[in-house]
């Protein structure tokens, strides 16, 4: 099954590639909305097989669940955050849409279908008093892409809970004391290489934010427009720093296995143990 998901990945790929990009940098953010989307399938698939979500953190879907919620609010009325190819069409939102659907269903698995496996006494991350924070951020702290004060924060509030959303994950595994599941190394993977994707994008992309034109320096406007680029920069730095953490749990974890020394531990959440 992994190795057939694989197989329809790389073809869809291709036909993507082939038919609706023109190879500049636009590639790298509709490959990193396809990897994400990828990375929760083949979740899905791991689910489904072990008939068990052990190991999964509640928390981290609901974050990603809102983070495609308020992404697609904006996508898929405005262009301005959207690859410029052909792909901004309806690629890009067409698998944040399917990301969303299958973020719902891992929480189906979580609460109802496999909820007697679900590890609730470890992912006890109360991850939901940083909510405020991200909204009045994201109302402070947006870019101007869209034109539109309510659409270009809601994508900002899709990107601040994105950014947020592995961390009840890594907390959760430091809880467990670095103890790690085989098969969520393809999801694991999956997420960090969507991270890295989305990364080198707005690297390059995010000064067209911070450019400011005549009127919006008449409209007062243009502190939140220089610190909305950076702010996006950062975000998605971010996210390839807890992505690198989230690495490092299952190489260090595969490393301690062969050489029997324990169990591994976080580079940016310290382990913990239950009293």
């Amino acid at each position: 099954m992994i190795v057939l998901s694989y197989l329809v990945f790389a073809l869809c790929s291709a036909v993507v590639v082939q038919h609706f990009s023109d190879l500049d940098s636009s590639l790298s953010l509709t490959a990193g909305s396809g990897l994400q989307c990828f990375a929760f399938y083949l979740l899905l698939q791991k689910t489904r097989v072990q008939r068990s979500v052990a190991g999964i953190s509640s928390k981290m879907l609901e974050m990603y669940v809102l983070a495609f919620f308020f992404r697609l609010n904006a996508t898929l009325f405005r262009d301005g955050y959207l690859p410029v190819d052909k792909s901004g069409d309806w690629v890009y939102q067409a698998a944040d849409i399917a990301s969303l659907l299958i973020a719902i269903q891992l929480l189906y698995c979580v609460h109802k279908k496999y909820a007697e496996t679900f590890q609730s006494y470890h992912d006890s991350l109360d991850v939901w008093k940083a909510v405020p924070l991200l909204i009045v951020g994201a109302l402070f702290v947006h870019g101007n892409l869209n034109q539109s004060r309510y659409f270009d924060t809601v994508w900002t509030l899709g990107m601040n809970f994105d950014t947020l959303a592995l961390v009840p994950q890594l907390y959760m595994m430091s809880r467990k004391g670095g103890e790690v599941e085989a098969l969520n190394a393809h999801f694991v993977a999956a997420i960090f290489a969507s991270c890295c994707c989305k990364f080198a994008f707005w690297r390059i992309s995010y000064a067209e934010i911070t450019e400011v034109n005549a009127e919006i320096i008449a409209a007062g406007t243009q502190g939140d427009i220089l610190i909305g680029g950076y702010w996006v920069f950062g975000a998605h730095l971010l996210q390839v720093l807890m992505g690198l953490d989230f690495m490092y749990y299952y190489v260090k974890a595969g490393m301690c296995a062969q050489c029997g020394k324990g169990k591994a531990s976080a580079l940016l959440l310290p382990e913990t143990t239950d009293v």
